[in-house]
């Protein structure tokens, strides 16, 4: 044991210029990452605000699991990720199959369009929605107006999480594109020619033979588009802010009321060790089926 010892310290002794590369990357992570997770466990077992705090325990996860706007925010999250990560994963799938035979400039055009809005601002384009869904200049309501219907309250109605949902997925829908299409490319182009050569039809490649091959692709895009889900935070707080009446939070989204409006930053904690663990199982979920690939 004591020689094991010494020869991890003089391997680090001799290699300490490489160490010294790294200092950096790792001092910012313990100042930025680590040092705030453990500071939010111990929040989330104290009663703690701007100035006051006291231990209370688990009491903080009980309260949350009681509350029924932290209730209806996880089911808002849950809603989410359920609508979403299929849509966004079938649709996804079905474009790139038509653009990865495109050629040239047309391939490069495409995968441009498509790409754009995840380099672009979300501020941006959260702005670019609040005009077409306001109630009394949007273009939504100019659209219906043409045809004799009566303006719309779009960000104001039952349904208003349902189009959120939508505006997300302008959000999101280019990463994943993107993933296809490189995936796609690398499947060897012998198997398709087999295929038809034995008389099968497209519809049967794409779903006998494609999407299989794409399975270890399609499951890291199920886990990190949940993960992605999971903290949508700029298309809720500049489009509803919460409302209507609180119907369109998300768990992040009530996690940054809770700290920065309320200044109850023990709750806040308590929600944010929850998600963590939310997306903790994700990500274990995910190692688990990683191993299971295909190869070709």
């Amino acid at each position: 044991m004591t020689q094991n010892k010494k020869s991890i310290w003089y391997q680090i002794k001799r290699e300490r210029s490489a160490y010294l590369f790294i200092l950096p990357s790792v001092a910012m992570f313990t100042a930025l990452v680590a040092y705030p997770m453990i500071l939010t466990f111990t929040y989330s077992l104290q009663d703690r605000g701007l100035i006051r705090w006291r231990w209370i325990g688990f009491q903080n996860f009980v309260n949350l699991f009681q509350d029924q706007y932290f209730l209806r925010a996880l089911q808002n999250t849950v809603t989410f990720v359920v609508i979403l990560v299929p849509i966004v994963v079938l649709v996804t799938f079905m474009i790139a199959l038509q653009v990865t035979p495109l050629k040239g400039y047309l391939r490069v055009f495409f995968r441009a369009i498509f790409y754009l809005p995840v380099v672009t601002s979300g501020v941006v384009v959260s702005m670019i929605w609040i005009w077409i869904f306001s109630a009394d200049y949007g273009l939504l309501n100019y659209l219906i107006g043409l045809v004799g219907f009566a303006p719309v309250e779009w960000l104001a109605s039952r349904y208003t999480l349902y189009y959120l949902i939508f505006v997300v997925f302008t959000f999101n829908f280019g990463m994943p594109f993107i993933i296809y299409i490189a995936a796609m490319g690398n499947i060897p182009a012998e198997l398709i020619e087999v295929a038809s050569i034995d008389g099968a039809k497209k519809r049967t490649i794409t779903w006998k033979i494609i999407f299989p091959l794409l399975r270890p692709v399609t499951f890291f895009i199920m886990v990190t588009q949940t993960i992605f889900v999971f903290m949508v935070f700029v298309v809720i707080q500049l489009l509803t802010d919460g409302g209507p009446a609180r119907s369109t939070e998300t768990i992040i989204f009530m996690l940054y009321r809770t700290a920065f409006r309320f200044l109850e930053f023990g709750r806040a904690s308590a929600m944010g060790v929850i998600l963590l663990f939310i997306v903790l199982a994700i990500a274990l979920t995910q190692k688990l089926f990683s191993g299971k690939d295909i190869s070709y």
